[in-house]
């Protein structure tokens, strides 16, 4: 996800390192933490779904992640963003709300580019930002818990039993909880982060659906080359 981690940063937090420990860690819970992201990766495909709040600023996120390929769109208030990686490329649309808040843009280039596509290759600055997460590997490691792993109590979801690991966080990376299906495959159903209270806390609620479904990802339309901006146009 170009990360929204509010804690998933408008813009891009990193999160797990798929399921990486600190010593004192329960090791069941590192291994079943272990076992779910293998089990994942292997469906090959999932929808997630982020809905991420940071004080009275809610939005969501809405993307379909592939091995190497992923499509993700995002609403904040009036910000609205589309971003698309497809054979290497990375792909970014949006409002002009959307690419100054989202991406930093100036307004007035904002204006220009709002509506039409701009193609950043591998080459190009900022391109890991803008996939970041957009992939599946990537979407998994930014939804696994950090820091000392530990297991968590049972619980239903959407009438599915789960179990879940909790992670203690970091300097970086918010404290987060990832609720696993307990029967059947063990794949990660709903990841809970968030840091901070009152007024002040940051965090978000991600949903997995779709596992293994076929990703449809657009070729976008006569895209923009953002090599071919200005300098001054971020």
């Amino acid at each position: 996800m170009v990360t929204i981690m509010l804690a998933f940063g408008c813009v891009a937090g990193t999160a797990g390192a798929g399921g990486a420990t600190t010593p004192g860690s329960s090791s069941s819970a590192g291994r079943e933490l272990t076992a779910s992201v293998a089990s994942a990766r292997a469906e090959g495909s999932v929808r997630v779904t982020v809905h991420f709040f940071s004080g009275k600023t809610t939005g969501e996120l809405v993307q379909d992640s592939a091995r190497q390929s992923g499509v993700e769109t995002v609403a904040i208030g009036k910000e609205r963003v589309s971003i698309i990686l497809l054979h290497g490329v990375a792909y970014f649309s949006g409002n002009t709300p959307g690419l100054t808040s989202y991406f930093g843009l100036p307004e007035a280039v904002a204006t220009t580019l709002s509506g039409h596509w701009v193609s950043v290759s591998s080459t190009d600055p900022g391109y890991a930002s803008v996939v970041a997460g957009i992939t599946l590997t990537s979407a998994l490691k930014e939804a696994s818990p950090v820091g000392s792993i530990t297991e968590g109590k049972m619980k239903k979801l959407g009438g599915r039993l789960t179990a879940s690991v909790s992670g203690t966080g970091s300097a970086t990376v918010p404290p987060t909880t990832l609720f696993i299906a307990a029967e059947g495959k063990p794949l990660p159903v709903e990841a809970i982060a968030s840091r901070g209270s009152g007024e002040e806390i940051s965090g978000e609620i991600v949903n997995f659906s779709r596992w293994g479904e076929k990703v449809h990802v657009p070729t976008p339309t006569d895209p923009i080359p953002i090599s071919t901006l200005t300098p001054s146009a971020g």
